[in-house]
C-alpha cells in the first residue's frame, strides 16, 4: 500500500503540484476579496485561528484531492470513453458525498468550538440550509474549474500527439530518402530485369512488376493532398501483397479474401490495410488449412470495414506492441477521431484486427 502511494506521488508528481499552487492561488484571492471586502474582520478572524496553516494545508489537500479526481478519473476518461457513464457517475456522486460529508463535519465542529469560546454572533451566523447550498455551489465550482481544466489538458495531448504523428512521418520520410537510390532508377532496372525475366520466366517477371508497383505506391506517387488515397488503390497494392507471398511459398498459404466494394469514391490513410496484412504474413502460421488467414474488406455509402484474422505463429509476441501497429493508431485517431473503431483481439490461438470508418456524407 505505501510502496503503491510512492509510486503514484512519482508518476503525478507534476499534476499535483499544479494543482497545489492552483490551491495556493485560490485560496489566496478569497482571503485577499475577504480583505478588500472587510480588512477589520479578516484580521481578526486570522488572529483568532491559532491552526491558521493547518487550515490552509486542509484547504490545499481537498482541493487537490477534489480536482484530481473530477479532471483525471472522471471528466477526461468520460471524455476519451474510457470509462462508461455509469461508472463517470458513481465517482462523481461518491467523491461529491465524501465531500459533502467532510464540509458538514467540519462547519458543525468549527460552529462547536465558537460556541464554546463565545465568539459566535448572529451576524455571522450561518443556517444549516445555507452550508447545504454553499456545499453544493463549490462543488458545482470545482466541477467548472476541472472541465476547463480537462479541455486544456486534452487540447495539449491531442496537440503532442499531431506533433510526435508529425515526427514520426518526417523522420519516415528522411530514413526513406537516406535508404532509396534513385526511383527512377529503381523502376527502370525492375523494368529491364522484367523485360529480360519475362521470356524464361513469366511468373518471376510478374512477380517483378508487381514488386515495383507496390514500392511506387509506397512512395505515395498515388497519395491526393489530403494524405489519402482511393480504397480501390489500397486494395489492389493490399493484393500484391498477398500474392507475392502466396508465389513465395509456392502458393502453400491458407488465405481466405473476400470483398464487396459498393462504394469505390472512399479515401482512406495509404498503407494502412497494407500494413496489417504484412502483419499477419510477418508474425502468423498460415500453413494450416484449419486456421486460414482470413480478410474480409467490405465498403457501403460512406462507410468501411475491414476484418483480418490469423494463427498465431511460433514464438509469436503481442503486435500491440509493434511500432507499426500504434503508429496506425495514431494516424486512424488524428484522421478519423471518433469516427473510427479500430479493436484488437487476441485469443490463446489467433489474432485478429477490426477496422471501421464512418464517412461524412
Amino acid at each position: 500500500m505505501f510502496k503503491a502511494a510512492i509510486n503514484f506521488l512519482r508518476e503525478n508528481n507534476k499534476r499535483l503540484i499544479a494543482l497545489a499552487l492552483f490551491s495556493l492561488i485560490f485560496y489566496g484571492s478569497l482571503f485577499f476579496m475577504s480583505y478588500v471586502v472587510n480588512p477589520a474582520q479578516t484580521i481578526r478572524d486570522l488572529t483568532n485561528q491559532r491552526s491558521f496553516p493547518l487550515n490552509i494545508l486542509a484547504f490545499v489537500i481537498e482541493s487537490v484531492i477534489t480536482h484530481y479526481i473530477l479532471i483525471f478519473e472522471v471528466i477526461l476518461p468520460a471524455m476519451r470513453k474510457e470509462r462508461s457513464r455509469g461508472k463517470v457517475l458513481v465517482i462523481g456522486i461518491l467523491l461529491f458525498l465524501v465531500k459533502f460529508g467532510f464540509n458538514y463535519y467540519s462547519f458543525l465542529v468549527e460552529r462547536r468550538d465558537q460556541e464554546r469560546s463565545s465568539t459566535l454572533s448572529s451576524s455571522t451566523v450561518l443556517t444549516e440550509n445555507s452550508v447545504v447550498w454553499l456545499i453544493l455551489m463549490s462543488y458545482l465550482y470545482a466541477l467548472a474549474i476541472s472541465f476547463s481544466a480537462a479541455l486544456l489538458v486534452e487540447w495539449v495531448q491531442k496537440g503532442k500527439e499531431r506533433i510526435m504523428l508529425e515526427k514520426q512521418k518526417t523522420e519516415a520520410e528522411l530514413s526513406t530518402l537516406k535508404h532509396q537510390i534513385n526511383p527512377h532508377f529503381l523502376f527502370n532496372s525492375l523494368s529491364f530485369i522484367y523485360g529480360k525475366v519475362i521470356k524464361q520466366d513469366k511468373e518471376t517477371a510478374d512477380s517483378v512488376l508487381m514488386l515495383a508497383n507496390i514500392m511506387r505506391y509506397a512512395l505515395g506517387k498515388s497519395t491526393g493532398v489530403d494524405g489519402t488515397v482511393n480504397i480501390m488503390d489500397e486494395l489492389e497494392h493490399m493484393k500484391n501483397v498477398v500474392e507475392i507471398n502466396q508465389r513465395r511459398y509456392n502458393h502453400e498459404l491458407n488465405i481466405f479474401y473476400e470483398e464487396q466494394i459498393d462504394d469505390q469514391s472512399i479515401r482512406i490513410v495509404p498503407l494502412v490495410l497494407i500494413t496489417l496484412v504484412e502483419n499477419a504474413f510477418k508474425h502468423g502460421d498460415l500453413h494450416d488449412p484449419e486456421y486460414p488467414l482470413f480478410i474480409k474488406v467490405e465498403t457501403s455509402m460512406n462507410e468501411l470495414s475491414f476484418v483480418i484474422r490469423n494463427k498465431k505463429g511460433k514464438g509469436h509476441k503481442g503486435l500491440s506492441n509493434g511500432v507499426g501497429l500504434q503508429n496506425i493508431t495514431q494516424q486512424l485517431s488524428l484522421m478519423y477521431g471518433e469516427r473510427c473503431r479500430f479493436l484488437v483481439g487476441e485469443g490463446d490461438m489467433d489474432f485478429s484486427v477490426s477496422l471501421n470508418i464512418s464517412f461524412p456524407v
